[in-house]
């Protein structure tokens, strides 16, 4: 199964459970260095053709970082602000030359490594465009509603108030059998700021309040690190955020 494959996946069957919440999938895959080229270049074509200006939302091709024994080497996050939207563009896409034309460049170059689907439930921060460097937090959470408000104590305290980049607290609607039921995704400028911030988060007393909060109600997973290398779509992350 090649890369449009999953992508197609993650636009069909993106979560309609809120209307106005934001929904977004996780699309890895593995490809050659000298693939990754190709898949982009046929992403654009996809997305100015007729059809492709359509779309309303935002897609994000990135590359992965780090994420330890997994194998996926890039990703794409398709992001929508609405379930509507996402129905009233996929119709159109699939019946369109582009996206047939879409599937033959992206055939046989990629390797679908997994594919989840989650739903915002709320963001901090500033949500700039600029930020292209995204680490993702995995949990098991007992407790939504309390690992939230431990979350939303900490962005509104004094360090929380200081932090520099955006924030973004998901929740797991599909992605097989497993144990992570939310995803914590922070977006930075650069690893330079993400290393900054960190220094000055964990040496405050307000950091260490929310992970004695966090940790009665959720166990933390494990981290990955990616970067966005480009974007599609007329949306802000602002835009599908609120």
């Amino acid at each position: 199964m090649q890369v449009i494959g999953i992508l197609t996946l993650a636009i069909v069957l993106v979560s309609s459970q809120a209307v106005h919440a934001a929904s977004w999938g996780l699309l890895n895959f593995t490809i050659s260095p000298q693939d990754a080229g190709k898949v982009v270049a046929a992403a654009d074509k996809l997305m100015s053709s007729s059809v492709g200006k359509e779309f309303s939302g935002k897609l994000i091709f990135q590359a992965i970082s780090a994420n330890g024994a997994d194998p996926a080497t890039h990703a794409f996050v398709p992001i929508y602000k609405s379930a509507a939207e996402r129905e009233m563009f996929v119709s159109k896409l699939q019946a369109d030359p582009a996206w047939t034309a879409f599937q033959k460049a992206t055939s046989g170059i990629s390797k679908p490594v997994s594919q989840s689907l989650y739903r915002t439930m709320k963001s901090w921060g500033d949500l700039a465009e600029t930020d292209h460097v995204w680490m993702a937090h995995a949990f098991a959470v007992s407790d939504p509603p309390a690992f939230l408000a431990a979350l939303e104590s900490l962005m509104a305290s004094g360090t929380g108030k200081n932090f520099p980049g955006q924030v973004y607290l998901s929740e797991v609607v599909a992605g097989g059998i497993s144990p992570v039921t939310h995803v914590i995704s922070v977006g930075y400028a650069s690893e330079a700021e993400m290393e900054s911030w960190e220094k000055t988060r964990d040496a405050s007393a307000d950091w260490t309040s929310y992970l004695a909060a966090s940790r009665d109600v959720a166990q933390h997973l494990g981290a990955n690190l990616a970067r966005d290398v480009k974007s599609w779509g007329p949306a802000t992350l602002k835009a599908v955020s609120e």
